[in-house]
């Protein structure tokens, strides 16, 4: 059965590229949870604006969207990481060592706590750097909710 096309109004065209560009960025783009296919759309709209003179205007909305989508993917990794570290049962015991640590709610010393937490924690050390990692990207979908909530502020505003 086919994959379900993620845009309803797509067409499916083939071009060539060089085989080390196209290797090397779909590795980048699986990082950030991209495909190809995405990339080629937003790389052939901003052309399109920048052809029809509203660079400026598209720009602004791609990068609006594009931090959406990473919010959305960086929500359900933190959801994943949480969940992952309730099965294995070492959730609690780490927000509280965190919490014991000093970890503010807005994550602006996560570095420092982590380096005690490194040091302190002496159970698994594998649900420490998963709960290290579900730190970093809370830290990084926090970023990503300033950058969202001063654009739609603004959106708010212009309106």
């Amino acid at each position: 059965m086919p994959r379900p096309r993620k845009y309803a109004e797509t067409i499916v065209k083939s071009f060539s590229l060089e085989r080390h560009v196209y290797t090397k960025l779909r590795q980048a783009l699986a990082l950030q949870g991209r495909s190809i296919s995405e990339e080629v759309n937003e790389l052939l709209h901003k052309r399109l604006a920048e052809i029809e003179g509203q660079e400026a205007s598209a720009k602004d909305s791609l990068n609006y969207e594009a931090l959406k989508r990473e919010h959305v993917k960086l929500a359900e990794e933190v959801n994943r990481l949480i969940k992952l570290l309730q099965r294995i049962g070492a959730y609690d015991q780490l927000m509280v060592m965190a919490a014991e640590l000093g970890l503010d709610t807005e994550l602006n010393n996560a570095d420092k706590v982590i380096a005690k937490l490194m040091q302190k924690w002496s159970e698994d050390k594998t649900a420490l750097h998963i709960f290290i990692t579900l730190i970093e990207t809370s830290k990084h979908k926090k970023a990503i909710e300033k950058k969202l909530e001063q654009i739609r502020l603004q959106q708010g505003f212009s309106h």
